[in-house]
């Protein structure tokens, strides 16, 4: 038994002293296994060191180690966030005045382009009058009149219609498809329209001043000068729509006026007034003869004729002039709105028709119709005479320009010697002007 427990004994301590030795073995190992790890580190930092060196080397350089690439390198990105922030700052000025630089080149071809459609369209439109003025029916007219028209309207898209005044002949009709079958929106002259029928409604006195806003006032006389919008609003309004309507219908408009051309159109007249309708003739469709026998009513004291050209060499010499009706126009009105129609060729919107021979009376009007640009302007010369009814249309671009009032400025110096072969000293803009004498 004694031997037994000495045997477990000496096995037991055997047991422990192998296991001792192989941890101990392991240990040394583990940090033998660690340091080769770090010469291994170290050889190959030596190494690779020993080789950048020789490549440089071959270069005749030395390069420096990899920290001071780092530093070189992050000193380099600093240095270009500088430059480029210094660039920044340099150059924002100069961008901003590129940027200006480029909207200004875009208005500029914007403007140009915008130009040359005008242009365009007026060139198209100056096409279409010439190939009416061929299609002209001349037969009766009084051929040197319409030479000096031709030649006053070269160039432009227009209608010309010259009569006399007492009579209601006919001297030219330039452009007929317009003249006469083409309406178009009265624009400004409806102020004479207004005008007219405020005074013999009692409505207004010519040397009233009429409230137009809190801080001014006008009379008539300078309103139909300056062609004045707030002016003949007001008194439209206050007159009542349906009463401008109806003395448009006494003057004549929305009816044809019986001329002797073929395919005359009647116009047309508003259902029911606007705002506008009083100071921009918004609803009305009225052609240029139509304007020239309302104007020869104004200029010989109220008849309104029956335009005529007399087609034969007896009608002529014995032309025999038919009245349509006496309009609604006192010689008291008529006195009344003679100052406004004079300022407006004085010192108003018509002053390019202006003549020093003799004094022009009439009407401007310009608006846009249903596309393009519409100019007008009737007249009447002299005043104390009447001896000649000149009424201009001109359509165009959006192109600035007095077209009409220059066009027929052209047309009195042209026609002058023939009719005004003394010197008619001007009108003042008052309301004493002498009544011409009325043909029964």
């Amino acid at each position: 038994m004694k031997s037994f427990r000495l045997i477990a004994t000496c096995l037991v301590v055997m047991l422990l002293v192998v296991c001792v030795g192989i941890s101990s073995q392991a240990q040394a190992s583990t940090k033998k296994a660690s340091s080769s790890k770090k010469k291994k580190a170290v050889a190959q930092k030596k190494s690779s060191g020993k080789t950048v060196g020789k490549s440089s080397g071959k270069k005749g350089k030395v390069v420096a180690s990899r920290s001071k690439k780092k530093r070189s390198s992050r000193y380099a990105a600093t240095t270009n966030k500088r430059q480029s922030r210094s660039a920044r700052s340099l150059t924002k000025g100069s961008s901003s005045k590129l940027s200006r630089s480029a909207r200004r080149r875009r208005a500029r071809a914007l403007y140009l382009a915008q130009l040359r459609a005008m242009r365009a369209r007026d060139a198209a439109l100056q096409n279409l009058t010439n190939a009416n003025i061929e299609k002209d029916l001349t037969e009766g007219e009084d051929l040197e009149i319409r030479q000096i028209v031709l030649d006053a309207i070269s160039g432009r898209s227009a209608t010309v219609v010259v009569m006399e005044p007492n009579t209601g002949r006919i001297y030219t009709v330039v452009n007929q498809q317009m003249a006469l079958r083409s309406p178009v929106k009265p624009c400004s002259t409806v102020k004479m329209i207004v005008g007219l029928a405020a005074l013999n409604q009692k409505a207004i006195e010519p040397d009233e001043a009429v409230q137009i806003s809190r801080r001014s006032s006008m009379d008539l006389t300078y309103a139909l000068a300056k062609s004045n919008n707030p002016f003949f609003q007001v008194i439209g309004r206050s007159m009542g729509y349906d009463q401008v309507i109806r003395y448009a219908e006494n003057y004549g408009f929305g009816e044809k006026t019986g001329v002797n051309y073929a395919n005359e159109s009647e116009g047309f007249i508003p259902e029911e007034g606007t705002t506008l309708m009083p100071s921009h003739g918004d609803g009305f469709g009225v052609t240029a003869i139509q304007l020239s026998a309302f104007t020869a009513a104004i200029a010989n004291g109220g008849n309104l004729y029956v335009p005529r050209v007399p087609r034969t060499a007896e009608d002529a010499a014995d032309f025999k002039p038919e009245i349509k009706r006496k309009i609604e126009m006192s010689a008291e009105d008529r006195a009344k709105v003679l100052p406004g129609m004079i300022g407006a060729v004085n010192f108003g919107t018509a002053r390019p028709a202006a003549n020093p021979m003799f004094q022009v009376a009439g009407k401007t009007g310009t608006c846009t119709g249903n596309r393009d640009k519409l100019r007008l302007f009737t007249s009447f010369s002299s005043v104390e005479n009447p001896k000649v009814v000149v009424t201009v249309i001109t359509t165009d671009s959006k192109l600035g320009g007095n077209h009409a009032t220059a066009i027929a400025g052209k047309i009195y110096a042209g026609i002058a010697p023939r009719f005004f072969r003394e010197r008619v000293i001007p009108a003042v803009a008052t309301a004493e002007i002498a009544l011409p004498e009325i043909n029964p």
